[in-house]
């Protein structure tokens, strides 16, 4: 049963906080020594090469499969799992916003490889054999650079950022080219994803968030629409749905309590919602979730 959700730091084997981090999945696996992994949180960047495996990924209530030649992305903050089949092969590089910023890696980069989200669909990036030798390359190099001296942060951080540029031209390829590239020089989309991480427990209207990017809504909608195929409404509803989830897992929160978390202004009105836009009351969600 989960009773609670862990949020974990970036820190050395000795327990340090560090900003970047390279492992091999096997090393990994060796050191939870068969312990199965728990949905948690991390409160820095997660991407998984995986080269060889099997098994299921969790992010945010949803299932992908762990196949060969994928590449997963976690966004500070999201609740994943990973349940490996057998011995996995692969690596995982870690990362803080602050080794972002050290490194003059923008925020827009981040926000245009398409797989990171902050909620919503992180579906993997599948890659064929040739595209495994360019990560592979770049991994080798960051592996060259061990140590924190400000020149190998400095050669950790160029590597990192060629390996987001090749996931993102990777992106385009793989998704609708016209779609990437339009969210990429949108800012009003970008805004509007940021403000929804910020107010969505307190702001729930279109018309809220077109206030604060000094637009109409009918023009948000448009744009959200254009680029996602949601409307503006859907968008900031499944935000909320998310931490609804979340809460409901991982948190012992009343219907009332969490109703007004959430910035509802009578439970009932909190109730219809989750049943509406989830197909079962919170309180049996809450109860299957629990017991898978």
């Amino acid at each position: 049963m989960h009773t609670e959700i862990k949020t974990y730091s970036l820190t050395d084997t000795h327990g340090l906080l560090v900003d970047f981090k390279l492992q091999t999945m096997e090393q990994i696996e060796e050191r939870m020594a068969d312990a199965v992994d728990s949905p948690h949180r991390h409160d820095y960047y997660t991407i998984i090469l995986v080269k060889e495996g099997r098994g299921k990924h969790f992010v945010d209530f949803q299932e992908f499969d762990i196949t060969d030649n994928s590449v997963y992305f976690i966004y500070p903050g999201q609740v994943h799992q990973v349940i490996p089949v057998g011995e996995p092969k692969g690596w995982v590089i870690t990362f803080t916003n602050e080794f972002l910023v050290k490194n003059n890696i923008s925020d827009q980069l981040i926000n245009d490889v398409y797989l990171f989200n902050n909620f919503g669909e992180s579906p993997p990036l599948s890659l064929h054999d040739h595209e495994v030798e360019v990560y592979e390359s770049l991994i080798r190099q960051i592996g060259e650079f061990e140590g924190n001296t400000a020149y190998n942060n400095e050669a950790k951080g160029s590597l990192l950022k060629l390996f987001l540029i090749k996931s993102h031209t990777l992106c385009s390829l793989s998704k609708n080219v016209e779609l990437q590239s339009t969210e990429s020089i949108n800012p009003i989309f970008r805004a509007f994803k940021k403000y929804i991480d910020t107010y969505f427990s307190s702001k729930h209207k279109v018309s809220d968030y077109a206030e604060l990017l000094s637009v109409s809504s009918d023009y948000l909608n448009k744009v959200v629409k254009s680029l996602t195929g949601k409307s503006a409404k859907e968008y900031i509803q499944n935000r909320i749905m998310i931490e609804a989830k979340r809460s409901l897992l991982f948190t012992d929160l009343s219907n009332k309590e969490l109703s007004y978390h959430l910035g509802f202004e009578e439970p009932a009105h909190f109730s219809n919602f989750f049943k509406k836009n989830s197909g079962s009351s919170a309180i049996d969600f809450r109860i299957a979730a629990r017991n898978n």
